[in-house]
């Protein structure tokens, strides 16, 4: 191509001063009519074929942009696997919105980023705060250790100190209850012996009566009995056996309560067992 306008411009560069210097030949006046002369006509045509080089860049400008906007819907068509892709995405009024929704998204992008800075920082002061809360645990624990004796072989931790502290006092107030229940049983027996001393209906009922408070053996012995099985209808059969169930039911009671108790003190001890265990690794010295 370089070669073709080089050529063409060697060309045409003679051809202009073979105009300009003329036919020898001829007078000068004649000699610059025929240079006008041709100097108009290659003129014109230089202008026709330009116009018509115009016309033909033109088109193939056209030609090329046309390409090209067929080209970006087949890409934009294969990559969204869409065939209404050239309608739908490319009317001035979707880009738009488009333009309006990436514009939203860009904004709460940057609030989504501030508000994450603002949990990192605070997660940054908790864990500072954190740091500062064992320290002070630690060092509590080491003065109470000093306080109560300095023993290396045991670290003082306050937290198991209170876990057990109110292990014992739920414990103390387990006995208090034993041993209200234990009052209320010497209180039953005592009711029970005097009853004894002041009774002399009739046979078995003068020797062994009913007290409310009966052992696990003494109910085994008194429904084994073959009499027990046909006892007469009288006053007194039916208030021992009232009194028999009354006692049974009081022995129930107390077994109960023995056994909620024994689930209360199970329950601390497990989770004092626990807590002294998780933090024995933390205090151990190395």
């Amino acid at each position: 191509m370089a070669n073709q306008l080089r050529e063409r411009h060697q060309g045409l560069k003679k051809k202009y001063r073979e105009l300009i210097d003329g036919d020898p030949s001829l007078p000068p006046e004649k000699r610059n009519q025929v240079n006008l002369a041709q100097l108009l006509r290659d003129s014109r045509e230089r202008v026709k074929k330009l116009t018509e080089e115009v016309k033909e860049l033109t088109q193939r400008l056209t030609e090329a942009q046309g390409d090209n906007k067929l080209l970006r819907m087949t890409i934009t068509r294969q990559r969204l696997g869409d065939e209404e892709v050239g309608v739908r995405h490319f009317p001035a009024h979707e880009r738009e919105d488009l333009v309006c929704q990436l514009e939203r998204a860009g904004l709460q992008m940057e609030e989504m980023e501030h508000n994450m800075k603002a949990l990192t920082d605070e997660l940054q002061d908790v864990k500072a705060e954190r740091s500062v809360f064992r320290e002070k645990a630690e060092r509590l624990n080491v003065e109470l250790n000093h306080v109560l004796g300095n023993r290396e072989a045991r670290i003082i931790d306050v937290d198991a100190l209170c876990m057990e502290n109110r292990y014992l006092h739920d414990r103390f107030t387990q006995l208090q209850e034993e041993v209200n229940l234990l009052k209320s049983n010497i209180m039953k027996y005592k009711s029970a012996l005097e009853r004894k001393k002041n009774s002399n209906t009739y046979g078995k009922s003068s020797t062994s009566p009913l007290t409310g408070v009966l052992s696990a053996k003494q109910v085994q012995e008194m429904l084994l009995e073959e009499q027990g099985c046909s006892l007469p209808a009288t006053p007194q059969s039916i208030s021992d056996l009232k009194s028999l169930a009354t006692a049974l039911l009081e022995t129930i009671h107390e077994k109960n309560l023995v056994i909620q108790h024994q689930r209360h003190t199970n329950r601390h001890a497990r989770l004092l067992s626990q807590q002294g265990l998780n933090r024995e690794p933390h205090y151990q010295y190395s």
